[in-house]
């Protein structure tokens, strides 16, 4: 009876991969971000432009999170139509707790201040909505899609601790007011487990979405989920292999060009793993670790509007969280340059509650940068800065391998 089994699942899974490799459509192109006002000017215009847009140091350090929960983690960001910014994170008593909701505040572009923060999504609310036994959340990603709707992916977990993870997906077409009931993405016929994720999606010009997941049950790997206009899973295909990378990164660098960038949990020397592609991501180079050292931690890059460089948040170390740096490519990740310490808090004593951690990077149509990550645990902080506040730096640091 087992063989029979075995048999069958074997037949099916070869009928699935027949219907992949022949049937398969031409991958759409990646959409590179350039919605900015410089880039509809020319010239002259354009020059003036960006001496008005830049003229000003820019940089304000606040706080998205205010204390209405006692842990908080793991920030994501999108801008509004109206040019502010909505942010998510997870809080309760502590990750993993079941208390654990999905909160959202919104920065006042104008006023450049956040208002309080509320919990928009639940364990029930999930449950309810999906059917199914809820016991943690987890990492919510947001991104917008080609029909102007905004997209919140979140983890949930019904048994066990992360690798028994899956993704939800939930959908607004009124700019963050009211959402719809959430939806588990069904990415295996299977069971359907451990599946998480952290990176920003990508968006191609067929008007489908890349979303960068990642495992964790019997192996720790990357790939890059492919879904209609309807959230529905239409393909993925494999970023890593191994037991060693997490939370890819993807950052198009062109229509068919584009880094992946992932969390590494290896043997010394502990790096950043970088990889690539040159056909809009059906194909991907080896894994291969990058100059930047990584503290088994989370990571985000874009790439500037206009322009050939890429920005890059992570921990500028190869052990601990204690840190906040940025750091610059022009030459699409080959090499990199520190540009800026955020946030420093070296211990003789390493503290796992006073770190700095998960950031998340935007770049608003104004041109501006937005920096959130976990600041100690117990906040959600938020740097607001400029292109001349980056570029006034300090003498560049290179990194060495």
């Amino acid at each position: 009876m087992i063989n029979k089994i075995l048999l069958i699942i074997s037949l099916i899974l070869l009928i699935s991969l027949a219907g992949k490799l022949f049937n398969q459509p031409a991958p759409g192109q990646f959409i590179v971000p350039q919605s900015t006002p410089i880039a509809q000017e020319t010239g002259a215009q354009q020059t003036r432009a960006q001496q008005t847009l830049y003229a000003n140091e820019l940089f304000i350090s606040d706080f998205a999170s205010h204390e209405s929960s006692n842990e908080v983690h793991s920030a994501a960001a999108i801008e509004l139509e109206n040019n502010d910014i909505m942010a998510f994170w997870y809080g309760g008593t502590r990750e993993g707790h079941k208390d654990v909701t999905i909160y959202k505040n919104i920065w006042d572009s104008t006023t450049k201040q956040w208002g309080q923060e509320t919990s928009i999504i639940s364990r029930e609310l999930t449950r309810d909505s999906i059917s199914r036994y809820i016991r943690k959340l987890g990492n919510p990603v947001v991104t917008r899609a080609a029909d102007n709707s905004i997209w919140l992916f979140y983890v949930s977990v019904s048994v066990g601790g992360w690798a028994g993870s899956a993704v939800n997906l939930t959908i607004s077409h009124d700019e963050g007011q009211s959402w719809s009931p959430p939806k588990r993405l069904i990415i295996s016929p299977f069971l359907n487990l451990s599946t998480l994720l952290k990176g920003s999606p990508v968006h191609y010009s067929d008007g489908t979405t890349g979303v960068p997941v990642y495992h964790e049950f019997l192996g720790k790997f990357g790939e890059l989920l492919k879904l209609d206009s309807s959230g529905n899973v239409i393909d993925k295909t494999r970023l890593s292999w191994g037991k060693t990378s997490l939370q890819p990164v993807i950052i198009p660098t062109s229509a068919t060009q584009a880094i992946s960038m992932m969390r590494y949990q290896g043997d010394a020397p502990h790096r950043i793993l970088i990889q690539t592609t040159h056909d809009s991501g059906l194909n991907w180079s080896p894994v291969a670790k990058s100059q930047l050292p990584n503290p088994n931690a989370g990571i985000f890059g874009v790439k500037l509007f206009n322009s050939k460089q890429l920005l890059l948040a992570f921990n500028n170390d190869e052990q601990e969280r204690e840190d906040m740096t940025l750091a610059s490519s022009d030459d699409n990740g080959k090499t990199w340059q520190v540009r800026k310490t955020i946030e420093e808090n070296r211990l003789q004593v390493p503290d796992n509650a006073k770190q700095f951690s998960y950031p998340w990077l935007l770049q608003t149509k104004n041109g501006n940068l937005h920096l959130l990550y976990t600041w100690h645990k117990s906040h959600i902080k938020h740097i607001v800065f400029n292109l001349t506040w980056l570029n006034k730096l300090t003498t560049e640091q290179e990194l060495t391998p």
